[in-house]
């Protein structure tokens, strides 16, 4: 009875578990191949150790993951249709950015909160410079991944900074925009800086031996997508002129 409810709105899944759905039944889990391989074996430092000989094994894994957003679903809708939506709590006015359906403050007592639309303008709230990362993301390294709180609301936003690394500072004013392709995620949007703003005299920026150590582990990263991907650094570098 409940199937007899549910209606396709738009269809962007079909193509998909058609491409995955047979690639993931074979990833059962199954022992597919094996090694065998020698290497330090004991306790103590690995210089001191013994050769030991172990056993690798493959197991392909595969899944076509479906999940619901459920009643967030209006805020990523949001994200392909280019707006950016929060809600507000009606009894406190405080507002979330990701959304909440139900409000934080404890004495609004859960209360329901309301869909409003949120300004493209934000801050860097805090920051990280990313030198390595999951598989998914390392072609964009080195990256800036920045908590941004979007002007009207009172939480942040986690989101990419396109700007070279050494150019970030928290308190930076920032503009959001969003990718060509969008899917319906947070990677969606990213930031950019707003041209123009003095860097604050207690920033890290202002700090020789941080941009220092900043610059010597970036050559860390540069060396490392170079041996991996062919990619050079003045091309990684082009990424961050706009």
């Amino acid at each position: 009875m409940a199937d007899e409810k549910i209606k396709i709105v738009k269809d962007e899944s079909t193509s998909i578990y058609k491409e995955w759905e047979t690639w993931a039944r074979k990833g059962n889990f199954r022992v597919e191949g094996y090694q065998f391989i020698k290497g330090p074996c004991g306790p103590g430092k690995i210089e001191d150790a013994k050769m030991g000989e172990f056993m690798l094994v493959n197991r392909p894994h595969g899944a076509l993951y479906t999940h619901s957003y459920g009643l967030v679903s209006k805020f990523f809708k949001g994200l392909i249709e280019k707006t950016l939506y929060g809600t507000r709590c009606p009894v406190c006015g405080t507002t979330y950015c990701p959304p909440r359906m139900h409000c934080w403050n404890p004495t609004c007592k859960v209360a329901e909160t309301e869909w409003v639309e949120l300004p493209l303008k934000g801050e860097v709230h805090t920051f990280s410079v990313m030198l390595f990362s999951a598989d998914a993301f390392l072609e964009m390294l080195p990256f800036v991944l920045a908590y941004v709180q979007i002007e009207g609301s009172d939480t942040t936003v986690p989101m990419q900074v396109i700007t070279a690394p050494t150019e970030v500072f928290v308190g930076q004013k920032v503009e959001i925009k969003f990718r060509d392709k969008r899917m319906g995620e947070l990677m969606d949007m990213y930031a950019v800086p707003i041209k123009g703003q003095k860097v604050p005299e207690d920033s890290c920026l202002n700090n020789p031996e941080y941009l220092k150590d900043m610059e010597r582990d970036l050559q860390g990263t540069y060396a490392y997508l170079e041996k991996r991907f062919g990619m050079k650094k003045e091309d990684i570098e082009k990424r961050w002129k706009r």
